[in-house]
């Protein structure tokens, strides 16, 4: 089952505060109880994470997973490129300048479940995990402390 979900909503910081924080993948399972066990395999020549495996948790079922990320100045892109359970998707967030100081995020998931779930069940539940997913990110980026490591671009 084929699903997409897009939210967007605004951060109390800056985008920097909030690539750095993308950028700090092997911190994902903090903020999305979707993950667990992440870890950054090859980086791209900037030192951002290109290739992560993480296991996957929804409705009961973990899925091992290896994701492709594409990064740029003020986005991040990925992709489910393995999966022990048959899934597929991916998603982007893109970041644009809010008013004062603050970050407009554009989330969007698309995910496909090879799990015999009805479709309103799936989407009512992707719903509220991604919501949680939101709420949680929101103050992992608000307490994230900016960084003079890593910068987008």
């Amino acid at each position: 089952m084929r699903s997409k979900i897009d939210i967007q909503f605004s951060v109390d910081a800056g985008i920097e505060q909030v690539m750095d924080a993308l950028l700090a993948v092997e911190s994902l399972a903090e903020w999305s109880t979707n993950y667990s066990d992440v870890r950054v395999g090859p980086r791209d020549a900037q030192n951002r994470p290109r290739r992560v495996f993480a296991t996957a948790h929804f409705m009961g079922n973990a899925d091992s997973q290896v994701l492709e990320y594409a990064w740029e100045p003020d986005a991040v892109q990925w992709r489910v490129v393995d999966s022990s359970r048959g899934s597929a998707g991916g998603g982007s967030i893109e970041l644009a300048e809010g008013a004062d100081g603050t970050t407009l995020v554009d989330y969007h998931v698309e995910l496909s479940l090879p799990l015999p779930i009805p479709g309103l069940l799936l989407k009512r539940s992707l719903r509220k995990v991604h919501d949680d997913v939101v709420a949680n990110f929101l103050d992992f980026v608000e307490q994230f402390p900016p960084s003079e490591g890593f910068v987008a671009g």
